[in-house]
């Protein structure tokens, strides 16, 4: 792989912030903001691993060189079960240009064994979060330039009061009080939900839009694809432009709680009555729907967060191919 040849791509999850091959895609992710795990995979092996969490108390968090002390400790049990050869150079100069990192505390380090991993443990000095992040070779690539590049580009926090997040081709910010809850990875549709008290916002990519929508407008689509959704709403849809797309606004009100326990279930814990905003839009260069959904107990908490979403959600870049990648699994209908 000659790095003059690499088509770059966002990765941005709990405030963690990468430039990476396109390539290279999400494969696992477990925890939240304070403590968790992201690999990120290619066509053929793991390529990057990154474990975060938040320091203790000031004055009580362990030196970098104990915790890589501790984590090369526990590689080097499992190679000596396995009889796997592992080796270690520890303070590797594979990082060309380290003023990125002047201040903080850090080792990078290089250890050996089935595949080469370029290593990388930080703490941040401005938001105290502990870093560790590797880059994995096969045996016979030259991956320093790439691994160099990748680390640079580390953000390990939110920025002015934003997090970003960008998965498989979606990127887009929300206010950082705004805590992921749950996230659904399908192939095709893409959705993650976010919360803070009694509100709720949802932010979605449905691909392979030119299939959905060959014999139906988006305003015929759309409710048919949420109807599970909508049915706790009376809801109104009108033809909108959301940024230089054709689309809709979708406003709804809570039925009635009568209406809502008519229904068989949930008997005992019926669904919150809520006002929805949302907008979605198609977006023909990226071949996809994007949607984003502001749910509210009050009408008077409205405000204007499904805009500001909308306009921080990068639905296609300059360099977009219709077909775009691994889209060809979408069922016609989620719901």
């Amino acid at each position: 792989m000659a790095n003059g040849e690499i088509d770059w791509a966002d990765f941005g999850w709990q405030g963690v912030h990468l430039r990476v091959p396109d390539e290279w895609n999400l494969g696992k992710v477990d925890g939240d903001a304070k403590s968790g795990y992201a690999r990120l995979d290619d066509a053929e092996i793991v390529r990057a691993e990154l474990e975060w969490r938040n320091s203790p108390d000031k004055g009580r968090t362990r030196p970098v060189s104990d915790l890589v002390d501790r984590y090369l400790d526990n590689l080097s049990k499992k190679a000596e079960k396995t009889d796997t050869p592992f080796s270690v150079t520890r303070r590797a100069n594979f990082l060309r240009d380290k003023r990125w990192l002047e201040g903080s505390e850090y080792e990078a380090f290089t250890w050996q064994a089935d595949f080469l991993a370029y290593n990388l443990a930080r703490i941040c000095p401005d938001c105290g979060r502990i870093i560790l992040m590797r880059i994995l070779a096969k045996s016979g690539e030259n991956f320093e330039q790439l691994a160099d590049e990748v680390f640079r580009s580390l953000v390990c926090h939110d920025q002015d009061g934003q997090s970003f997040w960008s998965v498989y081709g979606m990127s887009f910010s929300v206010p950082d009080d705004l805590v992921l809850s749950k996230h659904e990875l399908k192939s095709g549709h893409i959705q993650l939900m976010f919360e803070k008290k009694h509100r709720n916002c949802r932010v979605q990519r449905i691909s392979m839009a030119q299939m959905l929508l060959k014999n139906a407008t988006l305003a015929e689509w759309y409710p048919n694809f949420f109807r599970k959704s909508l049915r706790d709403f009376n809801y109104e849809l009108k033809e909108t432009v959301v940024g230089d797309h054709p689309g809709l606004r979708i406003t709804g009100r809570p039925k009635s709680r009568w209406r809502q326990l008519l229904r068989p279930l949930p008997l005992l814990n019926p669904r919150p009555r809520q006002y929805m905003d949302a907008l979605a839009w198609h977006c023909e260069e990226g071949n996809r729907i994007c949607v984003v959904e502001h749910l509210f107990k009050k009408e008077k908490e409205r405000e204007d967060l499904t805009d500001r979403l909308s306009a921080a959600y990068v639905c296609h870049s300059k360099e977009t191919e219709i077909n775009a990648r691994s889209d060809v699994k979408l069922a016609a209908g989620a719901e």
